[in-house]
């Protein structure tokens, strides 16, 4: 073992993409360290390493390609069926008509722009009507409040888009644009959307074309940087993109890539749920052409290392954490995501130095997190400054000292143990409401490649004697999101890579557990039922987690309807209102609450056989 030992580790300095593992037989495995140790090949002390590492390479894309090919046909199929449809995005429909198409949006949008004369009270109701992310209604408040140099930036966004033949000559005049670079090549889309001249290229599309892009190009070298265009390009000659009937080319390669950078797993078990346009006749909806498309575009979506493994239980979590290091845990408000995690870790780690805990806010920054200039008090009447470590720079100088421990025993298979003895743990709870490309920096390359081999220089490397960093194969990167924060859009697809996604459901196994009374089983039907409405009339991330339906306050073994409309009243109600307020107007508000509440009861035993 000695000797292979030495081989692989020269092959590791060669080459940053090789990464190789041992598990508790002994047995080695090599693995391509973008895709993750899921996708590995054995090897023996006999083997030509460099050799089955090509074979595994070449394994790898050619399944990447196939993915990508069954998406393409499936998409393909989807637009021959439902080429009369504006979205394929099955969240946007809603009893067969769609709530806001795009060209809905483009029509309004150009209102602000009649005989050059630029309303911006128009503006604002185009804005507030057709902009989702908190991101983009952050930029039209701070807009608005300057309305000469909106309008001046209006009408270089609009000469830009005339005048810009393809994506790259756009995007160099829209250097000219003012405080919403960002937001500029959204509204560029919008004013040539039926010239169909250059795609949509804001965040999430440009890095879903990248990722596209990398994971089917093995011969993309890292450090040639291609122009965002290319990507785009790259994207649509394998798609054969070609206009459909009143949809433009790029609108097709936009929706396309939406549905990769927003697919979910419980998207699939929505759509057996949905009724299917008559359009298709399949008898089995796992056979429609819906699903068959949202399930290729799940496989694809999934290629960098992502998976489905239920954690909530302490076993199923260490399975997450034996081949993964950084994970994301989401889902809907309520379902205990940073108490699973927390109470998960607690049972594992013998020292309590072994865990941090932070909450992510908007003002919480790289200066916070890794290293940055701040006050150390006063010296000779003067402010003094110097160089301090961010929480997690300390955590990881602290994980460095058990770095060896760790390894030796995952060397001879005894995981459990160095977890527990050597495993530190960083939670980052609701990350996804700090500004993140901002707060990690250089650190995604850190993340991604563990240990000395992923080495960086920080931004004050230069005041530690260049000193480089990185983060130990000991330390487990932890996060939690709600699905319903809408700032989950600043999670772009290159971070988002670097994590895999456990999404938490409302858990009504939970409630059976948790409730001691003798209709527990009516009473976890109710909640069901309440939260198929809320899935049906707001949409599926707005359904109530199961801490919520724990809240139930009852006498003498048995949950009454009265107890039930306190907990809605007390509870439930003030959150759904907000709720409704993105779908409905005041008027129509308390009907549904109405209509909600007399749905949460206990059906009785005639109930039931009617």
């Amino acid at each position: 073992m000695g000797d292979l030992k030495t081989r692989l580790n020269e092959i590791k300095n060669e080459d940053k993409n090789f990464g190789y593992f041992f598990d508790k037989d002994g047995k080695c495995y090599i693995y391509h360290t973008k895709f993750g140790k899921e996708r590995n090949s054995e090897i023996s002390g006999n083997d030509d390493i460099k050799s089955k590492f090509k074979e595994l390479i070449d394994n790898i894309y050619k399944e990447n390609n196939d993915k990508f090919n069954s998406l393409k046909e499936a998409f393909e199929k989807y637009l021959y069926i439902y080429n009369d449809k504006s979205t394929i995005h099955i969240k946007f429909n809603k009893n067969g008509e769609f709530l806001q198409t795009k060209s809905k949006i483009v029509d309004n949008f150009s209102e602000t722009f009649k005989e050059d004369k630029f309303d911006d009270e128009k503006f604002k109701q185009w804005w507030d009507k057709s902009i989702n992310s908190a991101r983009m209604q952050g930029n039209a408040t701070n807009l608005l409040k300057d309305k000469t140099k909106l309008a001046d930036n209006l009408k270089k966004i609009n000469d830009a888009s005339d005048k810009s033949r393809n994506l790259t000559q756009l995007l160099d005049k829209l250097e000219n644009v003012e405080g919403m670079k960002a937001t500029a090549r959204e509204l560029a889309y919008f004013l040539q959307f039926d010239k169909d001249k250059f795609p949509l290229a804001n965040d999430a599309s440009v890095n879903t074309a990248k990722y596209i892009f990398e994971i089917l190009n093995k011969y993309n070298f890292g450090f040639y940087k291609h122009k965002e265009e290319e990507y785009f390009n790259f994207v649509s000659e394998k798609l054969g993109i070609d206009i459909r009937g009143h949809l433009p080319k790029y609108y097709i390669l936009d929706q396309f890539l939406n549905l990769i950078d927003k697919i979910k797993k419980s998207d699939l078990a929505l759509i057996t749920k949905e009724k299917l346009d008559k359009n298709d006749e399949s008898k089995d909806i796992k056979q429609s052409v819906y699903y068959i498309l949202y399930q290729a575009a799940y496989d694809f979506a999934n290629l960098c290392g992502k998976a489905d493994i239920k954690s909530n239980d302490l076993e199923g979590f260490k399975k997450l954490l034996k081949t993964h290091k950084n994970i994301i845990f989401h889902g809907i408000p309520g379902t205990g995501k940073t108490y699973t995690i927390v109470n998960n870790v607690k049972n594992i780690i013998k020292n309590e130095n072994q865990m941090l805990i932070t909450q992510f806010h908007p003002s919480f920054s790289y200066e916070d997190f890794i290293e940055g200039i701040k006050p150390a008090g006063i010296e000779n009447g003067q402010l003094k400054l110097e160089l301090k470590n961010g929480i997690f720079r300390e955590f990881c100088d602290k994980a460095k000292e058990e770095e060896k421990g760790f390894l030796e025993k995952l060397e001879k298979g005894n995981f459990n143990e160095a977890l527990s003895d050597h495993g530190f743990f960083f939670i980052a709870d609701e990350i996804n409401r700090a500004e993140l490309s901002r707060v990690f920096g250089e650190l995604l390359y850190a993340l991604e490649y563990r240990g000395e081999k992923g080495k960086i220089k920080t931004q004050y490397a230069s005041m530690r004697d260049d000193e480089d960093f990185y983060v130990p194969e000991n330390v487990f990167f932890l996060g939690t999101m709600n699905d319903l924060d809408k700032s989950i859009d600043s999670f772009d697809l290159a971070l988002r890579r670097r994590f895999i996604w456990q999404e938490m459901e409302c858990d009504y196994d939970v409630i059976r557990d948790e409730i001691y009374a003798n209709n527990i089983e009516e009473y976890a039907q109710a909640c069901k039922k309440l939260n198929d409405e809320i899935s049906k009339d707001i949409g599926e991330k707005y359904q109530l987690g199961h801490s919520y339906f724990l809240k139930i306050e009852f006498k003498n073994d048995e949950i009454k309807d009265s107890d039930m409309k306190k907990l809605f009243s007390n509870r439930f109600e003030a959150l759904l209102k907000e709720y409704l307020r993105s779908e409905y107007s005041e008027k129509e508000i308390q009907k549904h609450l109405d209509d909600l509440k007399k749905l949460f009861v206990i059906e009785k035993n005639d109930d039931k056989n009617k």
